[in-house]
């Protein structure tokens, strides 16, 4: 027997002495046996195959804190083309037409600025993941961003 049944025979033992275990028949103590055993098999086997996490680096992007000029400059156009006032479209409104606009201004940023989440977020009061989701909504040509949606030749004439 090798040292590594030994130590297997070992923790089933150990285990073997729970308080529920006595109460099992000799059927179920049998199947209790069986699934230690594969269980803790398993169990070696995936520690053995765990990978070392090496974190991904991200080479040649790099997000840029802009002028708040040109932040305001953009939201002005949003607001324009949108027909959109600007105190509503900071606040905490959530019409489609307000959450469109406000999609438009925070792909832009993200886009053409290599604005960071966090920020752009700051500008209209809302949190980083907020801000991601009308990112990955663009991505995922979803809701507002669908392909028979006018939405991305606007974009692409505010973009320019």
């Amino acid at each position: 027997m090798t040292s590594r049944q030994k130590q297997i025979f070992r923790e089933l033992r150990l285990a073997m002495k729970a308080s529920q275990y006595s109460n099992l028949s000799k059927r179920e103590k049998i199947i209790y046996k069986n699934a230690f055993k594969n269980g803790y098999k398993l169990a070696q086997n995936h520690i053995k195959k765990k990978k070392e996490y090496k974190p991904r680096k991200i080479i040649n992007y790099q997000f840029r804190n802009i002028n708040p000029s040109i932040v305001d400059s953009v939201i002005n156009r949003v607001c324009v083309k949108y027909e959109v006032h600007k105190k509503t479209l900071m606040g905490k409104c959530r019409t489609q037409d307000v959450v469109r606009a406000r999609n438009i201004i925070h792909n832009i940023l993200n886009d053409k600025y290599n604005m960071n989440l966090t920020n752009i977020g700051r500008y209209f009061g809302q949190d980083h993941t907020t801000v991601l989701h009308s990112i990955q909504m663009k991505a995922n040509k979803e809701r507002f961003w669908s392909p028979e949606q006018t939405i991305w030749n606007e974009y692409l004439d505010l973009i320019n």
